[in-house]
């Protein structure tokens, strides 16, 4: 993917790892809903699109260095960094080979891929806030889950989450020197809300796979007045409004940001139209139940009335 949008060769190593790791993070859960869509939540297919998208591991190539932060003498923490790390991927081991016990994790966020995976297919829950929601980000525990069983799903919440952190090394790199953005990638991954979120199935840490990327795309289009920028921030941010209501406002903030700007006609219509590819499957989907993208949002807005399912009241 960042190969077509002609990224790789802007991208110095670690961070060509960390975005490969978001954006196909965000692609799978993308191509996953068209699986659900026609019913190809098998093992056979399931096994079959994770070893096609492995066969992109060829066009992991370092090409081109991006400007990189130089390394500050004097500053000897390394080693200590180094070792706090250890410490908290190993703490993190343990909570990846344990089985899941938070109520959001066990209603929620596996218990619907579970169910998927029973059905062979999506189905429409009509439920407000978990079941007619965006579910890109939780469509990627749904291979885990249905090739590995339960302990494979723990341990990819676990690696995803180091991806998270990964992703903050990388784009703080930009930035700073390596020292400093280790130890800025040490404070997240030891965040309580990390602790808590990352081992579970919640999407608020993960979803920094789509707004990381889209921020600094959002930014770069502005500074360069390149096009694929534009349509990279446009795809990150798609795949955030695919995975939480939020990221419909996160869209808003990023098109009011390309607006303001020279090329903004441009950049805004191929934002945009990148935007509604990525991230409006979900909408259409509830649409298509309800009558309302956002159900239940905007139900009083289409004049959609009582039913078996909701009610004004």
């Amino acid at each position: 993917m960042l190969r077509g949008l002609g990224l790789t060769d802007r991208l110095a190593p670690i961070e060509l790892a960390a975005w490969s790791f978001a954006f196909g993070f965000g692609g799978l859960g993308w191509l996953l809903f068209f699986f659900g869509i026609f019913g190809w939540l098998n093992q056979p297919a399931l096994l079959a699109l994770l070893c096609a998208g492995s066969v992109g591991l060829w066009a992991y190539k370092y090409r081109k260095p991006a400007a990189v932060a130089p390394e500050k003498p004097g500053l000897h923490l390394k080693w200590l960094l180094i070792t706090a790390l250890t410490a908290t991927l190993a703490m993190d081991l343990m909570e990846g080979v344990s089985p899941p016990v938070d109520a959001d994790s066990l209603a929620y966020h596996f218990t619907l891929p579970k169910l998927y995976l029973q059905a062979g297919h999506i189905v429409f829950i009509p439920r407000t806030s978990t079941g007619a929601a965006p579910f890109l980000g939780q469509m990627t525990y749904v291979p885990a889950l249905g090739l590995g069983g339960e302990t494979a799903l723990t341990l990819w919440t676990m690696v995803s989450g180091w991806g998270a952190a990964l992703l903050v090394f990388a784009v703080a790199n930009r930035f700073m020197d390596k020292t400093w953005s280790f130890f800025t990638a040490l404070i997240f991954l030891t965040l309580p809300a990390t602790l808590y979120g990352a081992g579970g199935g919640q999407m608020e840490i993960r979803n920094i796979f789509m707004t990381l990327p889209a921020g600094v795309c959002v930014y770069l289009a502005a500074k360069t007045g390149l096009l694929r920028h534009a349509l990279a921030g446009g795809l990150a941010t798609g795949f955030f409004m695919a995975s939480k209501y939020t990221g419909l406002l996160f869209a808003a903030a990023c098109g009011i940001v390309l607006l303001m700007q020279r090329d903004w006609l441009k950049h805004g219509a191929v934002f945009g139209m990148a935007a509604l590819v990525a991230g409006t499957q979900w909408f259409v989907w509830n649409w298509h139940y309800t009558g309302d993208p956002v159900w239940p949002m905007l139900t009083g807005w289409f004049g959609i009335g009582d039913s078996d399912i909701w009610s004004l009241e």
